[in-house]
């Protein structure tokens, strides 16, 4: 049964690892997966794509950002 429990850095390391896994996966997809309210799913997501870790996808999926770039990283 999905949880409205607030979000953990774990939560975050089993959204990459079954993107990683899986492919670009919808909001719907990855609640379903990680048993989490999509709400908190839609949350984390938006996060980690703030972060530079993950991107939105056509279509809305979500999926790693594998390109390498990270504008937080800069030093300049």
């Amino acid at each position: 049964m999905p949880t409205d429990e607030p979000p953990s850095g774990r939560s975050d390391c089993e959204i990459l690892e079954t993107l990683t896994d899986g492919g670009p996966m919808t909001i719907s997809q990855l609640a379903d997966r990680l048993a989490a309210h999509p709400v908190t799913i839609d949350r984390r997501c938006r996060e980690l794509q703030r972060a530079g870790r993950v991107r939105r996808c056509p279509g809305g999926a979500f999926a790693v950002d594998d390109s390498g770039t990270d504008a937080r990283a800069t030093g300049d």
